[in-house]
C-alpha cells in the first residue's frame, strides 16, 4: 500500500518535522517513506508545505507530490490564501485541525489540535506546537503505522519529559479524530 501526503501549515508549527518523525516511525516498522519539505523565507508564519510519500515498497520518485492521498491542514488560514485540495485524489482524504468541523470533500476529518497544545501546555514563543497531535490523526487517517511506534520515535526525538508530553500528544491526537 502507499500513500501519499501533503502537510500544510505554518513556519513554526512544526510541519516539517511532522514529516520527518512520520517517516522514521514508517522506517522503524521495516517500510519506507520519505518526506521532502517545501518552503520559502525561513520566518515563522510563513506557508510550509511538506511532502511525505508512505509505502511497503522502496520509493523511487522524489519530488513533490501532486495528488495526494491525503492532505493535512495545520492551520485553517491557508484557506484564504491558498487552495488546500489542489490535486487531492477524488477519493482521497482532507485532515483539517479545527474545532468547527464542516465537511470540506468526500472524507473530511478533524482534530481540534490547538486544544489539544493548549491542554497539555505545548506552546513556544507564543506558537501552540500542534504537529504531534496531527501525527497521531494522521497516524489513524492512514492506517499503515502502529500508533505505538510513532509515540516511541517522538519521545526519542524530544528528549525527557518533553517527548513524554509530546507523546501524549500523538495519542489523543489518534483517539480523538473524527470523520465527518
Amino acid at each position: 500500500m502507499n500513500w501519499e501526503i501533503v502537510l500544510k501549515g505554518r513556519g513554526g508549527m512544526g510541519i516539517v518535522s511532522a514529516g520527518e518523525l512520520l517517516v522514521k516511525a514508517f522506517v522503524k516498522e521495516g517500510k519506507y517513506g520519505q518526506s521532502i519539505p517545501y518552503f520559502g523565507g525561513e520566518r515563522r508564519g510563513a506557508p510550509v508545505t511538506s511532502y511525505v510519500r508512505l509505502s511497503d515498497e522502496p520509493i523511487y520518485m522524489h519530488r513533490e507530490v501532486y495528488n495526494p492521498d491525503l492532505v493535512a491542514v495545520f492551520d485553517m488560514s491557508l484557506f484564504n490564501v491558498t487552495n488546500p485540495l489542489e490535486g487531492l485524489k477524488e477519493k482521497g482524504s482532507l485532515l483539517l485541525n479545527t474545532k468547527n468541523p464542516r465537511s470540506m470533500w468526500n472524507k473530511t476529518y478533524f482534530l481540534d489540535a490547538n486544544g489539544i497544545a493548549d491542554k497539555l501546555n505545548l506552546s513556544m514563543a507564543g506558537w501552540k506546537l500542534i504537529n504531534t497531535a496531527m501525527l497521531g490523526a494522521i497516524a489513524k487517517v492512514v492506517n499503515m503505522v502502529s500508533v505505538g511506534t510513532v509515540e516511541e520515535i517522538v519521545e526519542q526525538e524530544f528528549e525527557g519529559e518533553l517527548g513524554k508530553i509530546n507523546a501524549e500528544a500523538v495519542r489523543i491526537g489518534y483517539e480523538e479524530v473524527r470523520k465527518i
